[in-house]
């Protein structure tokens, strides 16, 4: 076997390009080499080229070709897996990989964040885990014929988070041994706001490290602002975090970034900070991404200040509670704004504030001898049950999360706790109890997931799609001024459309907004009355903008430099039409048309046979399953793109 017709191998290629270069293929169901189809010899050559762990799984056996990232996953595994059925490869994990490679064999795509999967990689079974994405690969006729498996290993992450949980839970209990003697009711305040203040973070940024020549970090730069951070800040993504905010180094602020980059360990840090467009209190929660860190940061200055008022109240129910004094305590109680109640040492008799009978609209009598748990969704009050009886049995702190019933029926998750009063023989007289509105808080933190989650993901997707682009241009032009120029009109480009897609939400993406601003970037309004677009309303769905939006900046760049538009007598026509089918789906047809070329193509215009048309016969058939035909004549261009418009691969829809 000589390697013919897989991709050469270079150094930048690593290991596993020579190894596939090498590897007898004719000894497997892929069959010699030479007889690969180009949709496979293309996968191969995607997953050499980029720097995530990714593996291909070809044919019906599912045959392993995998990078050089995927490569230092394997432990002892490798290079036996090189051409190995997958089954044959991972026998241990076969039972959860075998549903998911049949469901996407059926055409559907997954994506797993920290998965489990028990691996024997060094001769025994572990535990690691996973975020990874399952794709379909399809063959020149649209058939489904692989599964390309994008991944990267969280273990150590998971491991970390578990560990650090641990530490806080020893780090609460020795908290709580420490301010025993104080009074419960503190106590439970001061938790319960240190709880909002960890939960509570709605800047997001995103920096990347910036290194000097012996790769010691030296400062930050910015890549990423939400709309929050960029109140504050303006918009300074690509400057210098030292220059922007030179602060950040007396508050320990860049040194808990480096750690963070370098170690990968999470940090959280409570600050004020001084800025010449602000002066507070902010909540700051570090984790390593890429070469850099993402931040989420909220502003406590409001809870800071409350947190002295809720302080000085808490003080004076302890006093009154000390001094046995029930209707003080009932009176301050009802200025507080939590439920409250005071109980006997047997925890059935209650004395509870006006707040707690107004929310649930029960009176004093219904609440007692456990009445109160009638106001408790049902499917909590077991475990309310249980931990209350426990507690009192321990004579130790008493901390719940249950929903409880308003008047009008609305059920509301509250963190609950109730702490024992001891005399100076240690014998428990009283229990004091609040229960705090945290309902807002579970909302928050399921947004914040979400929205985290999708920065990382359109964060990795970007980067990707940056490296395809600098790689396919390099191969084109070499490192030259060429490249140089390329490279940064197809980054404008990109830019571009994370521009439309910032809005989307409050301004839907249409097809003649994408192209108008493609052909207005590159000076299409000089030749407006040689340019004709129409078209019905489309409204484009995220995933499907970013590849369509490329494929229009290439021919348009290359209307602009080299065809129609070049000449006095060119003629440029961009039209669209779509049809709908019986079962809702259809297609949509986009015919890009050149008319008055002054020579054929071919002569003046290398790229024409090179990244664009590459971008558009190749890469949308493949990401976005269009149908395209390019036809260059020697007067005349016409390219066909036709793509479906049902849920699954279109992601559009016309108005």
């Amino acid at each position: 076997m000589d390697g013919s017709g897989i991709p050469p191998a270079r150094s930048d290629r690593g290991e596993m390009a020579e190894r596939i270069r090498t590897y007898d293929w004719s000894a497997t169901a892929l069959g010699a080499a030479e007889t690969w189809p180009p949709s496979l010899r293309a996968t191969i050559s995607l997953l050499l080229g980029c720097g995530f762990p990714m593996i291909a799984l070809w044919g019906p056996d599912l045959i392993q070709i995998y990078n050089d990232g995927f490569r230092d996953l394997m432990g002892l595994k490798h290079p036996a897996g090189l051409g190995q059925p997958s089954r044959d490869c991972w026998p241990e994990v076969w039972h959860i990989n075998a549903p998911i490679y049949e469901r996407v064999w059926n055409g559907e795509t997954f994506t797993f964040e920290d998965a489990l999967y028990p691996l024997s990689r060094a001769g025994r079974v572990e535990d690691a885990w996973f975020t990874l994405t399952y794709s379909p690969l399809r063959d020149e006729t649209g058939d489904i014929a692989g599964i390309l498996v994008t991944l990267l290993e969280t273990t150590v992450r998971v491991l970390a988070d578990r560990a650090l949980r641990e530490s806080e839970a020893r780090f609460r209990a020795e908290l709580e041994r420490q301010v025993r003697e104080r009074t419960a009711e503190l106590q439970a305040s001061r938790d319960l706001l240190k709880a909002t203040m960890d939960s509570s973070m709605d800047m997001i940024q995103v920096f990347e490290a910036v290194r000097d020549p012996a790769g010691e970090i030296v400062d930050f730069q910015w890549l990423l602002n939400n709309h929050t951070s960029e109140s504050r800040y303006g918009e300074v993504r690509g400057q210098s975090l030292l220059e922007r905010n030179p602060g950040v180094v007396q508050e320990g602020i860049f040194d808990t970034f480096k750690r963070v980059t370098e170690t990968g360990q999470p940090a959280t840090a409570e600050r004020r900070y001084v800025h010449e467009q602000f002066d507070g209190w902010f909540f700051q929660c570090a984790v390593k991404l890429g070469d850099g860190v993402a931040t989420t940061t909220k502003e406590i200055s409001a809870w800071k200040a409350a947190q002295e008022e809720v302080l000085r109240l808490r003080d004076n129910i302890a006093q009154a509670a000390l001094r046995e004094s029930e209707e003080r305590f009932r009176a301050l109680a009802s200025l507080i704004p939590v439920l409250l109640w005071r109980s006997d040492e047997s925890g059935q008799h209650n004395s509870l504030n006006e707040a707690w009978l107004t929310y649930t609209g029960q009176n004093l009598q219904q609440s007692q001898v456990g009445g109160w748990l009638e106001a408790v969704h049902p499917d909590d009050r077991d475990a309310a049950r249980e931990a209350f009886r426990v507690g009192r049995e321990r004579q130790r702190l008493i901390e719940v999360q249950q929903r409880i019933r308003r008047h009008d029926g609305e059920y509301r998750w509250f963190l609950v706790r109730q702490a024992p009063i001891v005399d100076a023989e240690g014998q428990v007289t009283q229990w004091i109890g609040a229960a705090m509105d945290i309902h807002d808080l579970h909302d928050l933190q399921e947004r914040q997931a979400v929205l985290v989650a999708e920065l990382q993901h359109r964060t990795r997707n970007l980067l990707g799609v940056v490296r395809s682009i600098a790689h396919q241009t390099m191969v084109q032009t070499g490192p030259t001024e060429r490249f140089r120029e390329q490279f940064n009109d197809r980054l404008a480009a990109l830019s571009r459309v994370q521009g439309l897609l910032s809005r989307s939400e409050q301004e839907p993406i249409t097809l003649r907004t994408l192209i108008r601003t493609e052909l207005e970037a590159l000076g299409g309004g000089d030749f407006a009355d040689r340019i004709h677009i129409a078209g019905p309303p489309v409204h484009l769905r995220k995933a499907s903008v970013q590849t369509l939006a490329l494929a229009m900046h290439e021919l348009a760049t290359n209307a602009r430099k080299y065809g129609a538009l070049t000449t006095e007598h060119g003629r440029l026509s961009v039209t669209w039409r779509a049809a709908r089918d019986d079962q809702g789906g259809g297609s949509l047809l986009i015919e890009w048309i050149e008319e008055g070329i002054s020579r054929p193509r071919e002569e003046r215009s290398p790229t024409r046979r090179g990244y664009g048309r590459e971008l558009i016969e190749r890469a949308m058939p493949y990401a976005l399953n269009a149908k395209t035909r390019y036809e260059l004549g020697e007067t005349r261009l016409r390219c066909a793109i036709e793509l479906p418009l049902d849920e699954r691969f279109g992601e559009m829809s016309t108005a």
